[in-house]
């Protein structure tokens, strides 16, 4: 199903993009990218282990916080120039692994089976917390409709162009790797995403332009499943990164 709906809205994001490609005065362009990304100290949170009796629901409730290494991110895009903005459809695949140590909070409560045999109030029974080892690996396959606007007007040497803008769309998150020496495989989730950004564009041919810009990728909410060490527990992840990114754009 999720796979579904990201073909679907793929395809939504295509014709949104190009339907009005053959008007007059607009050009194509592709192009390609490449670069690092930086993500924040992250709090993955989730129930990692249930277990019920006829009377009493047991479970315990883990949170990791971990910082990330730099990572990479790279790309290529389809457009359409028309003068003053573009647009585009834009692939691109994200990766960040943590560091080697995280902090592993775990909750540990209990709740008594209500008359419809389901678990009511959870109280706490304890709470521990340790430095672990961690070796989790974040990724993120995303695909953007963006639109830029082209400074122009400006007329800064060697034809430099500054530009801004953003875009929305749809990233498939997955986690895998491992946490206090428990594997996990990953279960990847398909949410919104976004983008926001700014850079410059400098002629280095007739038809070609090297690139710099800055990112800030936000897909957040992914929901996770962590298998097998975990006993199936479910995790709530953010794929938030701060991207430095350079390419070549060809006109076409």
């Amino acid at each position: 199903m999720k796979t579904r709906k990201f073909l679907m809205v793929s395809t939504a994001l295509a014709t949104l993009t190009f339907a009005t490609s053959a008007a007059e005065g607009a050009s194509t362009y592709a192009s390609i990218f490449g670069g690092v990304s930086y993500m924040p100290k992250q709090n993955i949170k989730g129930t990692s282990f249930t277990r019920t009796t006829t009377t009493i629901a047991y479970r315990s409730k883990e949170s990791i916080d971990t910082s990330f290494k730099t990572g990479y991110v790279v790309g290529g895009n389809f457009g359409i120039d028309w003068g003053d903005f573009r647009t585009e459809l834009e692939v691109a695949y994200r990766e960040n692994t943590s560091g080697k140590k995280g902090r592993l909070t775990t909750h540990f409560s209990y709740a008594y089976q209500t008359a419809n045999h389901k678990p009511g109030t959870f109280y706490t029974i304890s709470t521990r917390n340790s430095s672990v080892p961690t070796d989790i690996r974040l990724r993120a396959y995303s695909l953007m409709a963006n639109a830029w606007y082209d400074f122009h007007d400006l007329q800064l040497p060697a034809g430099i162009t500054p530009y801004v803008g953003g875009g929305i769309g749809l990233a498939q998150v997955g986690i895998d790797g491992s946490i206090n020496n428990h594997k996990i495989f990953q279960k990847d989730d398909v949410v919104f995403a976004w983008q926001a950004g700014a850079g410059a564009s400098l002629p280095i041919a007739e038809q070609t332009s090297l690139f710099f810009d800055y990112r800030y990728f936000a897909a957040d909410s992914a929901g996770l499943f962590l298998e097998p060490g975990f006993h199936g527990g479910h995790v709530k992840a953010n794929f938030d990164s701060h991207s430095v990114l350079v390419g070549l754009r060809f006109n076409l």
